[in-house]
């Protein structure tokens, strides 16, 4: 199992309203299609930024579930919205939890 945590960095202003669409319409749309979602943050020193941290159980898991959200028929809208407000590339970490982590 890892997290990927992914912070997308919105255009100037447009972070609440970044914040707002990934909450309502983003994550929704990745839940449905069967990914784990473990919880999504604004950055307190930095109001164009939204991080949220997904889970998955291997590579596999990821694949399947990125393409299960990119074949569906709302991914297009709901990119072309993303892209409206995302002002630069997101950043991705992915980690694994240690044998002792609370998140195993």
């Amino acid at each position: 199992m890892f997290y990927e945590i992914r912070t997308e960095h919105a255009r100037a202003g447009f972070g609440a309203e970044l914040a707002r669409y990934m909450d309502d319409t983003v994550i929704p749309l990745h839940q449905e299609r069967g990914m784990t979602v473990v919880g999504s943050f604004t950055a307190i020193d930095d109001e164009d930024s939204f991080v949220w941290i997904r889970r998955f159980e291997d590579d596999a898991d990821r694949a399947r579930v990125l393409e299960s959200v990119h074949s569906h028929p709302r991914c297009a809208a709901v990119a072309d919205t993303v892209s409206a407000l995302v002002g630069r590339t997101e950043t991705t970490v992915r980690l694994e939890p240690t044998s002792r982590s609370g998140l195993r």
